[in-house]
């Protein structure tokens, strides 16, 4: 199959469209899900240039965000079927664990990330746990699945599982151009909080207006903390 790898770590001209092996299933809850679109996040720069302690075997499939058909299933799967339209949780953990059992994936000692340390979603086809797809509807296209997780997945962890955001707090958010601050924003909103966001861009706050933002602060032309303690 047809993938995005790397043949070294490096800069831009290490990445190639190659011919690799299409996943098979390994595992009972095993998904191979064929590849309807993926997504760039910073992740994939890093995974480019080399991260200490993380090993790569050449060439390496690369992306974190995915969304696609489901192709085949394990025995055991009964979350998904074949045809199913899902996106792709990158972050894949053991499931067993009082990590994992208790809501905290990331903090599982196998916990790995598709793209960094599992073949990516950059390819034809990404073989991952079961548990790891979540239904798609059809109103949702294939690239906004694809651009959902990572970034999203962030936010959440920020505002709704570690600050346990609730409905009338204020979220302050620096930098509202970046995917992350984008997802805040949404998550924001959709918990009822009031946001205040910033960017040196007027373009930029313009577009967050739209999407919801209650106060915009360019923070190159105005006091930020004057106008945060203004608005609070």
């Amino acid at each position: 199959m047809r993938a995005v790898t790397i043949r070294a770590h490096g800069g831009p001209e290490q990445v190639r469209v190659d011919d690799v092996p299409r996943p098979r299933l390994q595992g009972p809850q095993d998904v191979i899900v064929a590849t309807r679109a993926g997504a760039l996040n910073h992740l994939d720069l890093f995974v480019l240039g080399g991260l200490p302690g993380v090993t790569h075997t050449f060439p390496w499939v690369m992306g974190g965000d995915g969304a696609g058909l489901v192709e085949t299933v394990g025995e055991q799967v009964t979350r998904v079927k074949p045809g199913d339209r899902v996106l792709l949780n990158p972050g894949v953990s053991c499931g067993g664990c009082d990590f994992c059992l208790g809501g905290e994936q990331s903090l599982c000692d196998t916990y790995s990330l598709l793209g960094e340390h599992l073949p990516g979603t950059l390819a034809e086809a990404v073989r991952v746990p079961e548990a790891n797809c979540y239904p798609v509807p059809d109103t949702v296209s294939w690239e906004e699945a694809a651009a959902y997780p990572l970034a999203f997945l962030t936010a959440w962890r920020l505002l709704a599982t570690k600050a346990q955001l609730k409905a009338g707090e204020t979220v302050f958010i620096w930098g509202i151009g970046g995917g992350v601050a984008l997802a805040a924003l949404a998550i924001a909103k959709l918990l009822g909080a009031r946001t205040i966001v910033t960017s040196s861009s007027d373009a930029k706050l313009a577009r967050a207006k739209t999407l919801g933002a209650d106060a915009c602060i360019n923070h190159r032309a105005q006091d930020v903390v004057q106008e945060v303690r203004r608005l609070t």
